[in-house]
């Protein structure tokens, strides 16, 4: 699973790593890069992973199953059914279904509880409606675009791209083989807030390619033409 997957244990094994690496040697960028990485992880552990409109979607199984589309509210609350409201301060998403779980095991008696974290994508590009989308974490990466009513004539399917607050996370290269395997978001760790991107196919302007092929002529013509006046002056 990617990062945003990881256990609490996890994450406390990163920061021991990286505080070895200070000690070792880790000097200039390097040691500011790794001191910031360990202050977002202990942010990380104390607020959690979750949001004000973060969605999520909560199975809820007794005599027959029942889902619901939870989304956060202000300090950080989700309501389930009729139940009384659940806190998510500090639950990170791979506590998310124990939290939950603990939280309607109050109320309800041999409850079983699934929890899917959806994930908001901006996608871009060469497709018949761009915008943001709710998907589903095991969505294929090359599947989402029919979240945006399909690819457009001239979309270039094999070569999306996942950015991140204007960087790149996966460039149109790399992203050939996980396509081609079928990856989901979540083993691509494509996290709420990214934009994918669809590339169009380059397309041979013909009028323009014709123009200049005429203005080509009509200076080999005019330079022919200087040619012949100079040489039957020489004569």
């Amino acid at each position: 699973m990617g990062a945003q997957h990881a256990t609490r244990r996890e994450l406390a094994a990163l920061i021991v790593e990286l505080e070895g690496r200070l000690v070792s040697n880790a000097r200039g960028a390097d040691r500011a890069r790794a001191m910031a990485e360990i202050a977002a992880i202990k942010r990380r552990l104390e607020e959690g992973d979750f949001r004000v409109g973060n969605q999520f979607v909560v199975t809820i199984t007794t005599d027959q199953a029942r889902s619901d589309t939870v989304s956060v509210r202000d300090s950080l609350l989700v309501a389930i059914g009729n139940l009384p409201d659940a806190s998510l301060k500090g639950v990170l998403r791979s506590e998310i279904r124990d939290r939950l779980s603990d939280h309607v095991g109050k109320y309800l008696r041999n409850a079983l509880v699934r929890v899917s974290v959806l994930t908001r994508i901006t996608i871009r590009g060469a497709v018949l409606r761009p915008g943001s989308y709710l998907a589903t974490p095991d969505r294929p990466l090359g599947d989402v675009v029919m979240l945006a009513a399909g690819p457009a004539p001239n979309a270039k399917l094999d070569e999306l791209e996942v950015s991140r607050s204007g960087r790149t996370v996966l460039s149109a290269k790399s992203s050939k083989k996980p396509l081609k395997e079928g990856r989901t978001l979540a083993q691509l760790d494509v996290q709420s807030g990214d934009d994918i991107v669809v590339p169009q196919k380059r397309r041979i302007n013909w009028q323009q390619i014709l123009q200049v092929v005429g203005i080509a002529a009509t200076l080999l013509f005019a330079l022919i033409q200087f040619l012949q006046f100079y040489y039957g002056q020489q004569e």
